[in-house]
């Protein structure tokens, strides 16, 4: 591994700049080595993701997220510190072999960004010793261009989150005081874009096989927020100018109060009181109507119930047995 891909660390938009080779820790709390939470296999992804039955998406859960999203569904693991178990990249090789055993259709890795090089280091020990699935990476999407860089030509499936899109009363890359108190990042939406732009450079539109697989391509998701929070008219017309109407867009409904929301104090966000409820049917409907109104018809769409069936809870043996 090239350890001078951590010194100084410059791997997601906060460009922290901590020296991993030497001991320090980033802003999100990843060291040298990679931070396990879990591994399954995921029956609750995207059906191209996902597959049916009885294999799935061989998930790999990450600690120590690069961002702090407020209403967090895997807070358990992404933000509390010291949870789960340090391994290295020739473990991750191992761990990446024993799910395509299992019946993996694909390696999932969730919320990889603080680890890129050592991922990378990963999936060649894993490639030359027999592993084929198509890899996806799974991210917040707050990814610097240097780690997209690094994991070129290594991943197949790009899965990333279009969280929030720019406050048109300010210009790209101004601190954002919504997506800063919402998600941990003021700059997240001129990130993203740049991040998303990559990624379909890199791998093109999303191919699927004729087992209803994907194989190959860029799959973002956007989940739709209570009162617009999210500024979901401005995220959709976004992609359909910038990514193509023949992007494959995963549209989600399963926003739910959690994190801060429901343990933290509840006048912490009293400036934003539709995230204390879930989303209505009508707010979703908006969203899905504005798609379909851009032509975005490649477009994977939830039922509200997900917001409940979807949550995890990382102390349970069965991570989504609710």
């Amino acid at each position: 591994m090239n350890k001078e891909r951590h010194r100084p660390c410059r791997l997601c938009g906060h460009k922290c700049l901590a020296d991993r080779t030497a001991g320090q820790v980033g802003r999100c709390g990843a060291g040298q080595t990679i931070g396990l939470a879990q591994t399954l296999l995921h029956h609750g992804e995207e059906p191209p993701i996902s597959g049916r039955p009885p294999g799935g998406s061989g998930t790999i859960f990450f600690t120590s997220c690069n961002l702090a999203c407020a209403f967090c569904q895997n807070w358990q693991i992404s933000q509390t510190p010291k949870v789960g178990v340090q391994i290295e990249p020739q473990d991750l090789a191992k761990i990446m072999l024993q799910l395509e055993d299992s019946g993996a259709y694909n390696i999932n890795l969730v919320s990889p960004t603080p680890y890129v090089a050592q991922i990378a280091k990963a999936l060649e020990l894993a490639k030359n010793q027999g592993l084929t699935v198509p890899i996806v990476y799974n991210t917040g999407g707050y990814d610097s261009l240097r780690a997209l860089a690094i994991m070129e030509g290594l991943v197949d499936i790009y899965l990333p989150d279009v969280k929030i899109a720019q406050d048109p009363n300010l210009n790209l890359g101004d601190p954002d005081p919504v997506a800063m108190r919402l998600f941990g990042a003021g700059d997240y939406p001129y990130v993203n874009q740049l991040a998303l732009k990559e990624m379909l450079r890199q791998t093109g539109h999303l191919v699927i096989n004729k087992s209803g697989l994907a194989t190959k391509g860029l799959l973002p998701r956007h989940l739709v927020l209570p009162d617009n929070l999210a500024r979901t008219d401005l995220v959709l017309q976004w992609i359909a100018e910038n990514l193509g109407q023949g992007v494959y867009l995963s549209l989600m409904a399963q926003y739910h109060p959690n994190h801060l929301l429901k343990h933290g104090d509840p006048q912490e966000f009293r400036s934003f009181p539709g995230l204390t409820r879930p989303l209505s049917v009508r707010e979703y409907e908006i969203a899905m109507n504005l798609a379909w109104e851009l032509k975005l018809e490649n477009a994977f769409v939830q039922d509200l119930e997900s917001a409940v069936r979807l949550v995890p809870d990382f102390q349970k043996p069965e991570v989504f047995d609710n």
